[in-house]
């Protein structure tokens, strides 16, 4: 399959590369279908997988960093790391995680040493619901619940832009769990109301009525998600989803290199490897 993509956010691009050629097999090949690899008998509360394939698990008050074998190698523990942290970002540079119980935005180097704690209450009288980077991870995009607006912070923790009312902009109130950075795109993802796309200066474009859509990534005129345990697309200018392959019947699906993982029933963690 000819690909002539403009890989926007470089992080993403191997990772995709490699499962967008396994995804793209037809259906029914027995080398398209993941295999069961390994359990990490722990359970989380959020995963993520990086480009090289590192795995990340969050727990009550902990966050811990395996191989793709699952071979545990690092962690970092924090009092305002609780099961309601999301991580944000991960790529070879800087884990971002967003503490919303706490208000705390904890950033991270590639050892997962402490290198910054932003008090998101101290910033104004934000309610600061969900948080994003920019592709580059120099900069945070943060939702304010309160005042239905986006905010966007430099390096210094200051805010350089604030966005008009989104609700007064779209006809209603949003509830983002996603924001994502795409060149000159804002993508803001509402697992009831679908997938918002603004410019980068807050301008609306549009709304894509996808529901449920979980680990949303962009990358050129495409949206890639999970939903209902299978891979998703969604072409922005044709307008068509298309459904890739089925996954295994686990929870919070990520994507690596060369793994799946994701939550099963009983709450631990599954690497499958294709």
């Amino acid at each position: 399959m000819k690909s002539q993509w403009s890989i926007v956010n470089s992080q993403w691009y191997n990772k995709w590369l490699y499962f967008l050629a396994f995804c793209l097999l037809p259906f029914g090949s027995k080398a398209a279908a993941p295999v069961y690899f390994k359990t990490i008998a722990k359970t989380s509360a959020d995963l993520f997988i990086n480009t090289t394939n590192d795995i990340f698990l969050l727990q009550k008050g902990m966050l811990e960093r395996y191989n793709s074998d699952g071979t545990f190698f690092q962690n970092y523990g924090s009092i305002y790391i609780n099961e309601h942290t999301d991580i944000i970002s991960v790529n070879g540079f800087k884990t971002i995680l967003f503490s919303p119980d706490f208000g705390k935005i904890i950033q991270l180097d590639n050892r997962l040493r402490e290198l910054d704690v932003i008090d998101a209450y101290n910033l104004g009288t934000y309610i600061i619901t969900c948080v994003g980077t920019s592709y580059d991870n120099n900069y945070l995009w943060l939702f304010d619940a309160g005042s239905q607006r986006l905010i966007k912070l430099d390096k210094d923790h200051t805010p350089i832009f604030t966005s008009n009312t989104l609700s007064m902009l779209i006809g209603n109130k949003i509830n983002p769990r996603q924001i994502i950075e795409s060149g000159i795109m804002l993508y803001l993802v509402d697992h009831k109301n679908g997938i918002y796309i603004f410019d980068n200066q807050g301008n609306y474009i549009k709304n894509i009525p996808i529901e449920n859509a979980r680990n949303v990534k962009v990358i050129d005129n495409k949206i890639y998600y999970t939903k209902d345990s299978s891979i998703y697309s969604y072409d922005n200018l044709t307008f068509s989803e298309t459904r890739y392959t089925q996954t295994p019947d686990l929870k919070n699906i990520q994507i690596g290199k060369t793994i799946i993982c994701g939550v099963n029933k009983d709450g631990f963690t599954e690497i499958w490897k294709f």
